[in-house]
């Protein structure tokens, strides 16, 4: 709908521009500038000014580092923040990092505007994309056996020569390797992933004091090595002649709304795995809207049991590729449904038509709840066919989910995912969020850091987009229709799988009573020989 078509906007862009629009919403600077006020009120008072108007301006700005922008910001930038004259860069440095323990609030800020958007339009965050990508630290990894006790100084040969791995400071993994190893693990079983995954990780974490410093020292092959970034996350590339290249930093995850393209965005560690971190994720994106939106898509990285059950139990359909698991990892017919969760007729074996389905009892913790599916036999070839079945969800949360995959809508989903993906990179484009080189990468070691700047892109994100869609009380600025560019050819996919499933005989009865009936075979069809009949 051109929600986030910023660049179209004068009046959305700039920082003094933004810093007046947070300004002229009192509703929503009042408790957020309240929260940012770290004045201890003792010793010397501080300047008067809003250092969280400080810091819109700043990640609106093109700048990634404080001090080039701080150079040049102009006087009247800072008088609109509350300020009488510039302060100094020292004074700017420390406000700013200070922020960082409150970053939160600016999420909070991001969550009200959510609410008000919904209020009013309540296809906002109905349907979220959930992706991650990598974020870089500027820590460098530093070489720190202990003199004499280096595996990789050891001779190598008669020449003596040492090994590349025994450099003081290894070179740094690029990152569209990390990426694509990671979206290479992402279309494999979990069990593979630990196991590969679980090579380059490290043997053995500490953190110690150095001076007046904590540090983070790591073992990864027998060698000790040591960053100023306590939280970063840390994988090893082994290279030939055991030289060894490290990928350093976070993840940087964004749910980002079908309907106007804004985003919520979680910074965490790259030491943990993609679908760990999406249960912490959608938690935070119903914290935020006040409901569990409708469904959450993403891709194979969340395609495991512990993501489905996270989803089915709050009442969001996940709609995620297969991602194999378990035996043979295949997809196999089962007498209570098939191979794409359509479940099967408890009397005659036939396949069912979706009814409705139901989260459980909400009073209950998630893992308390007992989420099921109502559905109707689509045969109807005994009396007790015509009757209303249900199937607990709990059998199978891989398979049986609220958006069945026979849906048109499941598909429509799905297949938009990858072009939402473009969101990191206009991400970097516009708040410099998600360091993927030196160019866009802070200089502050430190996730608080991180999680500020992010937090705070999510609240000019969401002030723009209401902004121009006119919930904010103005007329509405943006007039782009909505286009649904992935309905036809969901279409199309929903009546190939339909045409599928008749081609394969799972739309035939089959099962135990299907074969005391004489309707079809007992062996489900996913368990017969290649090239045996459908029925």
């Amino acid at each position: 709908m051109g929600a986030t078509a910023f660049a179209r906007d004068d009046a959305v862009r700039g920082s003094m521009n933004m810093v007046r629009l947070v300004k002229r919403n009192r509703w929503l600077w009042r408790e957020l500038r309240k929260a940012c006020d770290l004045d201890t009120r003792y010793g010397r008072r501080r300047q008067r000014g809003n250092w969280e108007l400080v810091a819109v301006a700043f990640v609106v700005s093109d700048y990634v580092d404080i001090q080039p922008w701080h150079d040049d910001s102009t006087d009247s930038l800072w008088q609109a923040c509350g300020f009488r004259t510039k302060p100094s860069y020292r004074t700017t440095w420390r406000r700013l990092r200070e922020l960082a323990a409150v970053a939160d609030k600016f999420l909070a800020a991001a969550g009200k505007l959510i609410r008000r958007a919904r209020s009013q339009d309540p296809r906002v965050m109905a349907h979220v994309h959930f992706d991650n990508t990598e974020d870089e630290t500027h820590a460098a990894l530093v070489h720190d056996c202990e003199p004499g006790k280096c595996p990789a100084q050891e001779s190598d040969g008669a020449a003596g020569r040492a090994r590349a791995g025994g450099g003081s400071r290894p070179a740094r993994q690029d990152t569209k390797a990390f990426r694509e190893e990671r979206h290479q693990l992402a279309a494999v079983a979990p069990e593979q992933t630990d196991q590969h995954h679980g090579g380059g990780k490290p043997e053995n974490v500490e953190i110690v004091r150095r001076g007046s410093r904590l540090i983070k020292r790591v073992r990864i092959d027998g060698c000790w090595y040591r960053t100023l970034d306590l939280d970063a996350g840390i994988r090893a590339y082994m290279g030939p002649r055991g030289a060894k290249r490290f990928w350093h930093g976070y993840y940087s995850g964004k749910a980002i709304d079908h309907f106007t393209g804004g985003v919520v965005p979680i910074v965490d560690s790259a030491s943990r795995q993609e679908y760990d971190l999406f249960e912490d994720h959608y938690d935070l994106v119903r914290d935020l809207i006040g409901d569990a939106p409708e469904t959450a898509i993403g891709d194979k990285g969340f395609s495991v049991e512990s993501a489905f059950r996270k989803c089915t139990t709050n009442g969001t359909a996940p709609v995620f590729p297969w991602r194999p698991g378990g035996g043979d990892f295949k997809r196999h017919d089962k007498d209570t449904h098939d191979r794409h969760g359509v479940p099967r007729c408890k009397h005659c074996g036939a396949p069912t038509s979706f009814v409705r389905f139901s989260p459980g009892d909400a009073s209950k913790p998630p893992e308390e709840r007992s989420p099921r599916l109502w559905v109707q036999c689509m045969a109807g070839a005994t009396d007790e066919c015509t009757k209303t079945q249900t199937i607990a969800c709990s059998s199978d949360y891989r398979l049986l989910v609220p958006l069945w995959r026979t849906d048109a809508l499941y598909h429509e989903l799905r297949e938009s995912h990858s072009s939402y993906e473009a969101q990191h990179d206009w991400w970097r484009d516009r708040y410099k969020v998600a360091a993927d080189d030196l160019g866009v990468r802070p200089k502050i070691r430190d996730i608080g850091w991180h999680r500020l700047r992010a937090n705070v892109a999510a609240l000019v994100d969401w002030l723009r987009i209401c902004y121009r869609e006119g919930w904010l009380g103005k007329p509405r600025r943006n007039h782009q229709g909505i286009e649904r560019k992935f309905k036809d050819r969901a279409r199309g996919i929903s009546a190939k799988l339909a045409k599928m499933r008749v081609r394969m005989g799972i739309m035939g009865a089959y099962g135990e009573k299907a074969e005391q009936l004489g309707l079809g075979k007992r062996t489900p069809p996913s368990r017969r020989d290649r090239g045996a009949p459908a029925t």
